[in-house]
């Protein structure tokens, strides 16, 4: 393996600083917060859990990614006991090269994508800590499509699908890094998600159960 990477618990490989190259998405929780909780690199604001904390947030993260399968999404964040903060209204658009960059908007000018739905998805957790979750759902024209799709864009800088007020966002200095993420293809359907830490300290397991279980969540 290139150095520099490693492989996750689900087969993954990712960048031991993040996934380069996928940029472009950044929140933030205020000034002051920013000062105080900015993460670089996966770095310790979000260390320290214990075993049994990890555990505790593997038996939400099991439970929440049922009720989305279901269509719950309210009911799967309150089993990560999570509150939604004030989450701006999804985007639809027809036009995927528009809004990606890299070799995924390379992809898009030979596939044909039918549809784009974007959203953005505020979250706080009991303690006052807060993330940013980036949702994608892209109608490609095949199964095969969506399934190459999803390859390419598991894989490390190949580019992205530009988040939901990326423009806007990008100057509040928090940045994505590709560290909590989750992809999947069902049927002609490509999901991806990918959460980021804003203030608190929010532990990589609770940040990564936000990617898996936003990806399974209903098309807005």
């Amino acid at each position: 393996m290139p150095n520099g990477f490693y492989t996750d618990g689900q087969g993954r490989v990712r960048p031991i600083n993040g996934k380069k190259g996928r940029g472009g998405f950044v929140a933030a929780a205020g000034a002051t917060a920013l000062a105080v909780t900015a993460v670089t690199g996966g770095g310790g604001a979000t260390g320290g859990v214990s075993s049994v904390a990890g555990e505790q947030v593997t038996a939400r993260v099991g439970s929440a990614k049922q009720a989305a399968r279901d269509g719950r999404s309210d009911k799967a964040w309150q089993r990560m006991r999570l509150r939604v903060r004030e989450q701006r209204s999804p985007d639809h658009r027809l036009d995927c090269i528009v809004h990606s960059f890299g070799q995924v908007q390379e992809f898009f000018v030979g596939h044909r994508c039918r549809s784009l739905t974007r959203t953005v998805i505020p979250l706080a957790d009991e303690q006052g800590g807060t993330a940013v979750v980036s949702v994608a759902w892209v109608r490609t024209g095949s199964t095969r499509d969506a399934r190459a799709l999803n390859r390419l864009d598991r894989r490390d800088g190949t580019g992205d699908i530009r988040a939901l007020g990326s423009s806007v966002l990008a100057a509040r200095g928090v940045s994505f890094t590709g560290e909590h993420y989750e992809s999947t293809a069902k049927g002609t359907l490509f999901v991806r998600a990918e959460a980021a830490p804003m203030s608190g300290n929010l532990p990589p397991a609770l940040l990564d159960g936000m990617a898996e279980v936003a990806v399974l969540l209903p098309r807005p």
